[in-house]
This record gives C-alpha cells, sequence and structure tokens, in this order.
C-alpha cells in the first residue's frame, strides 16, 4: 500500500510538474511539440532506465578462446 500511496501522492504529481517542461509527441505521426518554457527554465530530457540487459549473441552454443601457448 505504501508503494500505491507514494506513486499516487508523490511521483506523478512530480513527474507531471516535469512533463510541462517535456517535448511531446503527438499523434499517429509523432508531431514533435516543444514546451513552452518561462524565463530562466530549462527543457527536461526524460531518460528511463530499466536494468534490463540484452546482448546480440546471449544464446550462442559457440566461443572464442586463446590458445595458453599463444602467450609464449
Amino acid at each position: 500500500d505504501d508503494v500505491v500511496k507514494y506513486r499516487r501522492e508523490v511521483f506523478l504529481p512530480l513527474m507531471a510538474q516535469y512533463e510541462v517542461r517535456m517535448t511531446q509527441y503527438e499523434g499517429p505521426e509523432l508531431k514533435k511539440v516543444e514546451p513552452i518554457l518561462k524565463p530562466g527554465e530549462k527543457r527536461i530530457i526524460a531518460q528511463f532506465h530499466d536494468e534490463c540487459c540484452f546482448h546480440a549473441n546471449d544464446q550462442s552454443n559457440t566461443a572464442w578462446c586463446v590458445s595458453i601457448n599463444s602467450y609464449h
């Protein structure tokens, strides 16, 4: 319950304040709409990170190995 309360009472209102300073993309053609900033305000660029990591060859059944004799 405390996570839901934090999201509703703190996180979402704060993101709404930030969102008015972010570039928006509207409609199916994703038309770029720049924010209208007050003097001294700066545009906010949100970057999100989901902690997932994917690699092109994760499921590979082969590996490259160097012979120990090649270092002599």
